[in-house]
């Protein structure tokens, strides 16, 4: 008799540089505008600090909204054959990317086999269910490749070993098997290093 499994992993997206870039140009401009938003009309004269207050506070939260919309964390749930993607935003929303069986699956391997790009440039969606954006092509990263309603979709995501069982338990055939993975690179004997 079978068990029942369930795997849950999630995944917090890290800024890259250009987040980062893109959160201080924020901020500056912020500081800016509302500097003068609050000089100008003191400078000529006018006694406007409730309404330049609620503009600037208005500009502010703006910006505080933005910089925590951002912060998006990605979990996948594995209920036996049962696949649920959804992405967690900043305002703690959670929103439903793409729910699949894994017997659906026409392939399922790390990128770093032949098929990962020929199979990005024929999926019509590509969920990056990863830490960064544009992640390294590594062992560590694998994806599902499923049709449905006629689109391909592509969900990349961070492999764990116990998923392994389960996606050879109920697709064994569009599963790479582990004999065929790409195996590391093997050290040459003067790369050990001092010990």
């Amino acid at each position: 008799m079978l068990q029942d499994s369930f795997i849950e992993t999630s995944v917090t997206r890290k800024t890259g540089f250009t987040e980062v870039i893109f959160n201080t140009f924020l901020v500056t401009a912020c500081i800016i505008t509302v500097f003068f938003v609050n000089f100008i009309p003191l400078s000529l004269g006018y006694n406007a600090w409730f309404i330049t207050g609620i503009i600037s506070f208005g500009i502010v939260a703006g910006v505080v909204i933005l910089i925590k919309r951002e912060k998006k964390i990605y979990e996948i749930e594995m209920s036996n054959d049962l696949v649920d993607c959804a992405v967690i935003n900043g305002d703690n929303k959670r929103d439903d990317l793409v729910s699949f069986s894994i017997k659906d699956c026409e392939y399922i391997g790390p990128v770093t086999s032949d098929r990962y790009e020929s199979d990005k440039a024929d999926s019509h969606y590509v969920v990056k269910m990863t830490d960064f954006k544009n992640f390294d092509i590594e062992d560590t990263y694998w994806y599902f490749l499923v049709v449905q309603e006629g689109a391909k979709i592509m969900v990349v995501f961070h492999y764990k070993d116990e998923m392994y069982q389960v996606f050879r338990r109920y697709n064994p055939r569009n599963t790479i098997p582990m004999n065929k993975l790409p195996k590391p690179a093997a050290k040459k004997e003067g790369d050990e290093g001092a010990e």
